[in-house]
């Protein structure tokens, strides 16, 4: 193929991946099992990734419009791994607000507490029709 065809075939592909009418974002959770992580995300924003520890990442709004709109998400690392590890469902719909008491179950630090307490649940309490991420049956 030479090198102009395929720059045809690539503007043809984006063309009509971004074709019709945009869409207005809406909050979100989801499991990438690639990943085996759980991303949370209310905002689209351009956002820093604050670790809380091995397992919780919060993120934050770099140009936030008022302090308290200032989180606007967290991620979940190893999901799949902690669920199977506290007991919990590791396939099909679970509650987000289940695995955050599990993470404050195995990790009861202060830091954990607030970012879990102060951050990620009030995320969920604003957006609670992202509280259930769907896992997939492990392969």
């Amino acid at each position: 193929m030479n090198p102009q065809s395929e720059v045809q075939r690539i503007e043809a592909k984006l063309n009509k991946l971004f074709a019709g009418e945009p869409r207005d974002f809406r909050p979100f959770a989801v499991f990438d099992e690639s990943l085996d992580c759980i991303r949370v995300v209310t905002r689209d924003c351009s956002v820093t990734e604050t670790r809380v520890n091995e397992l919780l990442t919060i993120l934050e709004d770099n140009y936030p419009d008022r302090p308290e709109a200032k989180y606007v998400g967290f991620t979940i690392k190893g999901a799949r791994h902690f669920c199977l590890e506290r007991q919990l469902k590791a396939a099909g719909p679970i509650r987000l607000a289940e695995i955050l008491d599990e993470i404050l179950a195995a990790f009861p630090q202060p830091f954990v507490d607030v970012c879990v307490n102060a951050v990620a649940r009030p995320i969920l309490e604003q957006n609670p029709q992202i509280d259930i991420v769907e896992l997939p049956t492990a392969a």
